[in-house]
């Protein structure tokens, strides 16, 4: 019997260890490849302020909340320019927003490396 409740408790383990966990729906990070010595802010430092980015919008999903960014290098995470999905706080700021349209935003991390847009205009 404690043997299979060893087993039982291991299995556990191993399955929870083997579920990932993403900073968001990252659709290119191509260009972090080139940069071996990044690293990325994480923990208490990056979970107490919001980071500044520019980008574009690819498009809008005003139903789950989110929306596709190319942004460019934010310094205070040590991220490159990418693109990538990102949840938003108040999901009626998307209304303001349209492929194509430049945007100033403020990103913030949540729990477990998520990364939520706090704020998000287009830019003036």
């Amino acid at each position: 019997m404690k043997h299979m409740i060893a087993t039982a408790v291991v299995s556990a383990l191993l399955a929870c260890a083997a579920l990932p966990t993403q900073a968001a729906e990252m659709k290119d990070m191509s260009g972090m490849k080139d940069m071996p010595d990044m690293k990325m802010e994480s923990g208490k430092q990056a979970a107490q302020r919001d980071h500044k980015g520019e980008g574009t919008v690819n498009s809008v999903d005003a139903k789950s909340g989110k929306v596709n960014l190319s942004h460019g290098p934010i310094q205070t995470l040590k991220w490159p320019a990418m693109t990538m999905d990102f949840a938003v706080r108040d999901k009626q700021r998307l209304a303001k927003l349209k492929p194509g349209q430049k945007v100033e935003f403020r990103v913030a991390e949540q729990p477990k490396g998520q990364y939520l847009i706090t704020e998000i205009e287009p830019k003036k």
